[in-house]
């Protein structure tokens, strides 16, 4: 076997043990909304933004901020808060607006505070969200628990309309 064989072997095997590392394992970006814990999969999120200057528009929902123009592209900013039938949203110096990969189209959501990255084990991630109250239990997917902290975990396609963004 020649060098360069053996060393796309061993990359192969050392991906494949990697992924079967990962493969009971979850990671939430963790961030808050009125002090509540939430998460988005990791694997959706593109990037995380100070908050820039958000344009309305007319005649959407009115859980759809405005948008953004990200290196230009036009995004569209989901008021998470108002989303969950709470009040409008704030935005501090603390806010930030995390941009999200949904059905090939960025979306970002604005939060009050990004946490953390966590790795959740699956056997710990309850699927089950029946005893939500009706403001999330068709948003939440999963409901875990970090350290001191339950997580409801998102579903954002549940919770952000296509049609209201004019995909």
């Amino acid at each position: 076997m020649d060098q360069e064989t053996l060393l796309t072997s061993i990359a192969e095997r050392t991906k494949n043990e990697a992924e079967s590392d990962l493969g009971d394992i979850e990671q939430f970006l963790t961030f808050t909304i009125e002090k509540e814990f939430f998460g988005i999969r990791l694997l959706l999120v593109h990037e995380i933004l100070k908050p820039v200057l958000i344009t309305r528009i007319p005649n959407v929902e009115e859980y759809i901020l405005g948008v953004i123009n990200l290196r230009g592209e036009i995004i569209p900013i989901v008021d998470l808060k108002k989303r969950f039938h709470q009040s409008d949203s704030e935005i501090f110096p603390i806010s930030r607006i995390v941009v999200v990969m949904l059905e090939e189209k960025r979306i970002g959501v604005l939060v009050d505070e990004v946490k953390q990255v966590v790795k959740i084990q699956k056997e710990f991630i309850s699927y089950t969200t029946d005893d939500l109250s009706l403001n999330y239990s068709k948003m939440v997917e999963s409901v875990s628990r970090y350290e001191d902290h339950l997580i409801l975990n998102l579903d954002l396609d549940q919770i952000v309309d296509f049609v209201a963004i004019g995909k």
